[in-house]
């Protein structure tokens, strides 16, 4: 702490708002040294007392926006969507419509305000371009008692991942400290002190250039998966975030075969977004305290994916999900 840079102090502190928000802060006087208004260089030290005040938030006005849903499990105290890739969960300064949120109250007469109000109903996130199961609270106690699960880790949830490279063993464990990377705040990276984080894997099947994983994490860190895995060597499918390649199309996956392959629209892309999907979730209801097991199947990209690479290299349980996935869409 000694010696920091007070707006770069803050930063590290107070992740969820940008360093440009801090800065215009201190600038106005809404954080104080010893009670004294300081530039955001001032070099701060050790037993100094810094004050902060949030000015309010303008009054928040959510439009309602009709959109497509794909509505896995719905009752009277909570919903469960399978999230399409592509859609931001809820809304921020700046992106206020065009997000699941909006989508939401507009079909749901009821919503859980447990949390702030950009975020009715939601008890948990998934990123913007990764698809699958999202749980809603349609009230405030179905919201606690979900909550209190995630918390105590007793909902458990899967994901499918398809990953650049060869993953070295068939399965495992990965347990690294997770916290803000300092050369970009957009990223997650493994830390010292940083905060638990642990993920289990286990391999599906192998293709020459990647690999299909079955990913179950047991903490729910921001972008946890994704930089578990790239810290193994192998970012997920087209994470450009975490430096994979953001492109996956037929030519990548010819480059593999040895000889000429007859197939038309090589350079045809296949997906162009984080080839992560929330595949499956396990938990109590909230109300009923029946035990939940819901499946969701994978997008059409990701599909679409494997079923070219199945076309090269078949593997049977990769043809049972597609297959799977096929009945249920």
């Amino acid at each position: 702490m000694e010696g920091r840079r007070l707006d770069a102090y803050l930063g590290k502190r107070f992740f969820e708002y940008s360093r440009s928000y801090l800065q215009k802060l201190i600038k106005n006087g809404n954080v104080l040294i010893d009670g004294k208004e300081v530039k955001p260089g001032y070099k701060i030290k050790e037993g100094q007392k810094i004050f902060i005040r949030l000015p309010e938030l303008e009054p928040l006005h959510l439009k309602p926006q009709e959109m497509e849903l794909d509505i896995i499990f719905e009752d009277e105290h909570i919903a469960v969507i399978n999230k399409r890739a592509d859609l931001v969960v809820h809304p921020s300064r700046g992106h206020m419509e065009g997000t699941l949120v909006n989508g939401l109250i507009h079909y749901f007469e009821n919503l859980s305000d447990f949390n702030d109000a950009y975020r009715p109903g939601i008890v948990h996130r998934l990123d913007r371009f990764t698809s699958g199961l999202l749980v809603i609270a349609k009230n405030n106690k179905s919201h606690a008692a979900l909550a209190e699960q995630f918390q105590t880790r007793h909902i458990h949830k899967e994901y499918l991942a398809l990953v650049e490279g060869k993953v070295r063993f068939e399965n495992g464990t990965i347990s690294l400290p997770l916290g803000i990377d300092p050369r970009n705040r957009e990223r997650a990276a493994v830390c010292h002190g940083g905060k638990e984080a642990v993920t289990d894997y286990q391999v599906i099947a192998r293709y020459p250039s990647f690999t299909f994983v079955h990913v179950f994490p047991k903490t729910g860190r921001t972008h946890q998966i994704r930089i578990h895995m790239k810290s193994q060597g192998n970012p997920i499918v087209c994470d450009s975030l975490y430096d994979a390649n953001p492109i996956l199309d037929k030519a990548r996956i010819l480059a593999n075969v040895s000889g000429s392959v007859d197939t038309e629209d090589q350079d045809e892309v296949l997906m162009d977004r984080t080839a992560l999907h929330a595949w499956r979730i396990h938990f109590e209801h909230p109300a009923t305290q029946q035990e939940m097991h819901l499946t969701a199947p994978p997008a059409q990209d990701f599909l679409e994916a494997l079923k070219f690479l199945e076309t090269l290299w078949p593997n049977p349980k990769v043809a049972e999900l597609i297959e799977k996935a096929g009945n249920k869409t």
